[in-house]
């Protein structure tokens, strides 16, 4: 339930990546707390970003999550890249792990906190129903 002065924003998430990345893992792991058991992927990822950012849509929240953090021995793109790419790209970073649960709730609570401080553009137009002025009665003495 929102408390007082809370604002309820309705938002559609959209988790973006290859197949086998773990974006259906991370989105379980977070709303059920289930877990079902590359660079290339990593290069993809710029394209999902360019596509994303041609849509001009000004409230969008974006997160760069390398997932399996817990196959530190198989990583093939270094921390440092991901956030270099994240702070190029206007996004933040974050590794995690749908599989032990590592940075899973904070990447979706990131997002809804970013989320928040994003104000929607204001609508430009006309106003159907303008209020219109009290009239202040007046006599003419003639």
């Amino acid at each position: 339930m929102a408390r007082p002065g809370n604002k309820i924003i309705q938002a559609k998430l959209v988790l973006l990546g290859d197949m086998g990345t773990g974006k259906t893992s991370l989105a379980l792991r977070f709303i059920k707390g289930q877990f079902y058991d590359q660079q290339d992927t990593f290069n993809r990822a710029n394209k999902l970003v360019q596509e994303l950012q041609r849509q001009g849509n000004q409230i969008v929240v974006m997160a760069l999550a390398a997932n399996k953090s817990d196959l530190d021995s198989q990583r093939e793109v270094p921390t440092e890249e991901g956030e270099q790419f994240s702070q190029e790209n206007g996004m933040f970073y974050i590794e995690t792990s749908a599989k032990t649960a590592q940075n899973t709730n904070e990447l979706f609570y990131e997002i809804a906190k970013r989320l928040a401080r994003v104000s929607p553009p204001k609508r430009s137009g006309i106003n159907l129903n303008p209020e219109t002025p009290e009239r202040k009665g007046f006599c003419c003495l003639g």
